[in-house]
């Protein structure tokens, strides 16, 4: 039988001058496994191992669970694999240990070596020098070795050395989370609990990949320090991409004057503001194709969006620019022009403050040290060839990569640049430190490969110590670049993908070795073949954490052959019970030790001898080249090997699109047109928006039962509580569109109390529960202090209708008014109000608490569209007033004031019922309204104006759903509905377009089906509703 050979030359044990042990065929034959297949690997395990699994690993260590404290280059142990091993069950040790097959020691007999162990198949327990039983079962045995015989202190040693080469040590003090556990992969941060453990950790796949990144590290470690002709065709390579790519002295005053051509038109209408040049064209980091960054300076009395907005108008009307367009939903809002006269493209901010003092603090550096241009630009021209650069495409910002030289030329063994931002320092460093070009750009790819542990620190510029992550609480495996005067950002948030991370750092990898590899003219080919063919893994980091599901039948032999030969190496280290009756028996070990140990090893590659020859063939032709003849170029292929980075959506966060095609987009659903309304389908419409309000609207009885169980508890709370009490109904109850079960919202005051403002609201409210709960009327009083609003929830036991009672809700109150006030100038406007509610109960889309909107919001929603339409159904009652001035109502610091008198309003507005449209057409114009004009990213939903409010306006650009509440004007009403929510809600939308503008005649007494969606899980509800939905239409 043959072993697989180890790509690392093992290291024999040494062996004394007695003779081989003799062993009979038989006895041979008798340690081999009997078949090949893959149905003999469990039996080799049950033979080596005593049952299915007896090694355990655990990842992380007590300190940081799951993150590893050795610095490595790539990804970090894969959550999916952790703890992959696990403990045997008492029931499996029984049943192997009661097998009586001894189990053979295939180790080699030598003179003066180890002798044979035996071990014991006579009992059901295996000995080690500590037992334990735990819970009921065996735990895991731990080998001490103290109680071990010389022998077996031998075997042992040996084992562990050949661990040692796979990282994985005995751990000189048990860890306090896993005490069992007796070795420690350094490589992985994996605890092992036994040798059977590390060795079926050294298989895994992560273990693999982390072993071959350790090998490159070493042979980058490894390469020789760079000649002077060397030096000098870095030199050479990195000006020539500094003067290729970066702009001149006549491209910055062209820049300039770009800025003062614009700031004379801007500044003839915003006579207060000025503009003024930052970003990289401020700091010589420019290529020649970028653009030109221009904030606005404005006074206190302007806000940014009145600023970016005038100046989007200005613009469009000049001449002198041209492809006016605005950005207003970026994280920095912006907008877009190209001069004519230059061609130049322009970012035109507001108020970016903290953007132009990071620029002068980059340029006064780039004044104090010429060499950080060049060196910068070079930077900057190989990351857009690596196409890392794109921040819209899960990169990072083009600036980070200045932030990064900056930071290695102030962490460099002989500083380049000083800190200023820090502790104080001198302004210039002693004596300048004379290092070449060529030197410096080897170094910074040196610094980023192999130096600076980018995992475990932040690239801060402002300090001279490293800043651990922990400090900030930002995450590891991602790039962390500390932003000088922003601390609590992290310029490189955008790069959230793993897989992008692992692809910048293999960028670096392979920079670094073409760059201290000497190259010749005629030999880029030659070193462009060999990076390619270099990692087989082909940039294995970019799955990392998912298994192969495709392994080849290679691996599967190989798999076997290591179980094979760890028969022999692994059975030594069971020990038996010492008053147990022991039987030796002498076996023979085919394969050697040492070649036993390669199966142990990690570094599992095709072809050594391949590989040495043509490290060989490098070597020499890399020491054939001439100094003339050194020479390096900034090519795509030689750093990436054709190979993009994978690009990463930044609104679902998912690889293999952008987010400008991102599925999560309801806006990606294309809306196919409806057939033309029938006479007879408009009427079952009108029907059933009718028919909502008749089965749901509370009759005028209920409606005076309300009243009187609200007049029921202020008598109670008088006398029981505080007799200044007074209570008044409002919400659902009062406002027109309340349901016969909705909840009595009741609002508590107290007499010569205006406000809450000198009242303890959560102590008045728990007394307010202790006496609820001597009302023999009401059952289940719960105060709930901890809300925005703290009330007191009860349910009435007559009626079976919940309420709840809070403390100055005066505003709600007014609210309430106002919607009753439109309920009453049409009634098209109840029945819209019922229907809509009806649709987002029956679609699961009506429940703030659980994600999605509110009533209220929809009924907003409903009064919206009703203002909007043309004719108007409906006018702006807070637009309507006598005068020049609006009237001043103030409630809670907000002006509540609304025109509410009805019989005025008839005759203030004549053509107030100038809409004649049927209920059933205003109910499919709704739905047509949200789905094909509305745009809920650049608007907001506000019934207080007529004119249209943009998002940008208020500031609300990061929602999904902007909802503004009529008076408190701060209040968004969309504000907790999650993207996922959002779609949902549209989905509801887009699929009640369709059933209800589609002509179609059911039976009386019938209903229709419409599966809308399964409903999203709910934030704070833990579970998503699961449900089919069912929208009546008769």
């Amino acid at each position: 039988m043959e072993d697989p050979k180890s790509p690392v030359k093992v290291v024999k044990p040494s062996r004394s001058s007695g003779g081989k042990a003799s062993s009979s065929k038989p006895q041979r034959e008798s340690a081999k496994v009997p078949s090949r297949s893959k149905d003999a690997v469990p039996r080799v395990k049950e033979e080596i191992q005593g049952g299915p699994s007896t090694g355990r690993t655990c990842t992380g260590s007590p300190q940081e669970p799951g993150k590893g404290k050795a610095r490595r280059l790539t990804g970090r142990t894969n959550s999916g694999e952790r703890g992959k091993g696990k403990p045997q069950s008492s029931e499996g040790r029984q049943q192997s240990q009661e097998n009586k097959t001894p189990v053979r020691n295939s180790g080699p007999v030598k003179d003066g070596g180890a002798a044979p162990l035996e071990i014991s198949t006579h009992d059901n327990t295996i000995t080690t020098a500590k037992d334990s039983v735990e819970a009921g079962r065996q735990r895991a045995e731990v080998v001490e070795v103290g109680n071990l015989t010389s022998d077996q202190q031998l075997g042992l040693k040996q084992a562990e050395e050949r661990l040692q080469r796979d990282y994985i040590h005995r751990l000189l003090k048990p860890s306090p989370e896993y005490p069992d556990f007796q070795y420690l992969c350094k490589l992985c941060s994996v605890h092992v609990e036994n040798i059977q453990g590390a060795h079926k950790h050294i298989k895994e796949k992560r273990h693999k990949k982390n072993i071959m990144e350790k090998q490159e590290e070493n042979e980058l470690r490894a390469l020789p320090a760079p000649s002077p002709a060397q030096l000098r065709a870095l030199d050479s390579v990195v000006l020539e991409a500094a003067e290729t790519h970066g702009i001149s002295e006549e491209d910055f005053a062209l820049r300039q004057a770009v800025v003062l051509r614009m700031e004379g038109i801007i500044c003839k209408q915003l006579t207060a503001c000025s503009l003024r040049l930052y970003g990289s064209c401020l700091t010589r980091f420019a290529f020649k194709t970028s653009d030109v960054n221009i904030d606005v300076s404005y006074p206190s009395t302007m806000t940014q969006p009145d600023v970016l907005i005038q100046v989007l108008e200005i613009l469009k009307n000049s001449v002198e620019f041209a492809e006016v367009e605005s950005d207003f939903h970026a994280k920095v809002p912006v907008v877009f022009c190209r001069d004519v006269a230059s061609g130049l493209m322009c970012k035109v901010s507001a108020g970016n403050d903290v953007a132009c003092l990071t620029t002068n603090h980059l340029a006064a550096l780039a004044r104090l040290e010429p060499r950080l241009v060049p060196l910068v630009l070079a930077f900057r021209h190989w990351a857009n060839l690596c196409h890392i650069d794109c921040q819209a495409e899960g990169g990072i910002p083009s600036y980070s990569l200045s932030v990064m030289v900056i930071f290695f030329l102030q962490q460099r063994a002989k500083p380049i640049l000083p800190v200023y931002l820090g502790r104080w320092t001198r302004l210039t460093l002693k004596q300048p430190v004379s290092a070449s070009l060529g030197q410096l750009w080897l170094e910074l790819l040196c610094f980023y490969t192999l130096e600076f542990a980018l995992e475990e620190h932040i690239i801060s510029i402002r300090l001279k110590e490293l800043l651990p992550r922990e400090l900030k609480n930002w995450p590891r495996r991602r790039l962390a670049i500390e932003d000088p005067f922003a601390l609590k950002r992290n310029v490189a948030r955008s790069l959230n993908s793993q897989m992008v991370f692992e692809y910048i750092q293999e960028r670096f990898r392979t920079a670094y070795k073409y760059f201290a590899c000497p190259q010749s003219r005629n030999g880029a080919n030659a070193s462009r073949s060999l990076l390619r063919k270099k990692p087989r893994r082909s940039h294995m980091a970019e799955k990392s954490g998912e298994e192969d599901a495709d392994s080849s039948d290679d691996e599967d032999e190989r798999d076997m052959e290591e179980e094979e030969s760890l028969r022999a190496g692994f059975t030594e280290l069971l020990v038996s019970d010492a008053g147990m009756d022991t039987r030796s028996e002498s076996v023979s070990q085919e394969p050697s030790t040492a070649e036993s140990a390669s199966a142990l090893n990690g570094l599992l590659m095709d072809s050594e001898e391949d590989e040495e020859e043509d490290k060989d063939r490098e070597m020499e032709r890399q020491n054939s080249i001439a100094p003339e003849d050194m020479h390096y170029i900034f090519d795509r292929m030689i750093f990436t090997g054709g190979k993009p980075p994978t690009v990463v959506c930044s609104i679902c966060k998912r690889d293999g699109h952008l987010k400008d095609e991102c599925p999560e987009d309801f806006k990606k659903i294309e809306l196919k047109p409806l057939p033309p309304m029938t006479e007879l389908f408009r009427e079952i419409l009108d029907g059933l928006c009718m028919l909502c309000y008749r089965e749901l609207s509370p009759s005028l009885i209920e409606q005076q039962k309300r009243e009187q169980i609200l007049g029921s508890l202020e008598r109670f709370i008088r006398k029981e509580y505080n007799d200044k009490a007074q209570l008044c109904l409002f919400g659902s109850s009062k406002n027109g569109f309340g349901f016969r079960d909705s909840d009595l919202d009741i609002c508590m005051t107290l007499e010569g109390h205006d406000t809450a403002e000198k009242l303890n609201c959560k102590e008045i409210i728990e007394g307010l529960a202790k006496v609820l709960k001597k009302h023999t009327g009401l059952r289940n009083i719960l105060p709930i202090t901890t809300a925005k609003v703290p009330i007191v929830k009860f349910e009435h036991r007559q009626s079976g209708l919940e309420g709840d009672i809070s403390l100055y809700n005066t505003l709600a109150q007014h609210n309430t008014r106002m919607l009753a006030t439109y309920a009453a100038i049409d009634p098209r406007v109840q029945y819209l109000g019922y229907t809509m509610k009806v649709f987002a109960k029956r679609c699961d889309i009506g429940d703030a608490s659980r994600g999605s909107l509110s009533s209220y919001a929809y009924i907003l929603m409903v009064l919206y569209f009703l203002q909007q339409r043309q004719p108007p159904v409906i006018p702006v009652l807070q637009e309507i007033f006598v005068g020049n001035t609006v009237p001043q109502r103030m409630v809670d610091g907000w002006n509540a004031f609304f025109f509410d008198d009805l019989n005025e309003l008839r005759r203030h507005l004549p053509e107030l019922h100038q809409n004649k449209e049927t209920v059933g057409e205003l109910w499919l114009g709704l739905l047509r309204f949200y789905t094909e004009e509305f745009d809920f990213k650049e608007c907001v939903i506000s019934i207080r104006q007529r004119k249209r409010l943009t998002t940008f306006e208020k500031q609300w650009t990061s929602k999904c759903i902007a909802i503004e509440d009529p008076f408190d004007l701060n209040h968004n009403l969309g504000a907790g509905v999650s993207r996922k929510m959002t779609n949902f809600i549209m989905k509801a939308f887009i699929n009640g377009r369709k059933l209800f503008g589609t002509p179609f005649y059911p039976q009386l007494g019938t209903e229709a089906v419409s599966h809308i969606e399964t409903a999203p899980e709910h934030q704070g509800g833990g579970q998503g509703a699961q449900r089919e939905t069912l929208l009546s239409v008769w």
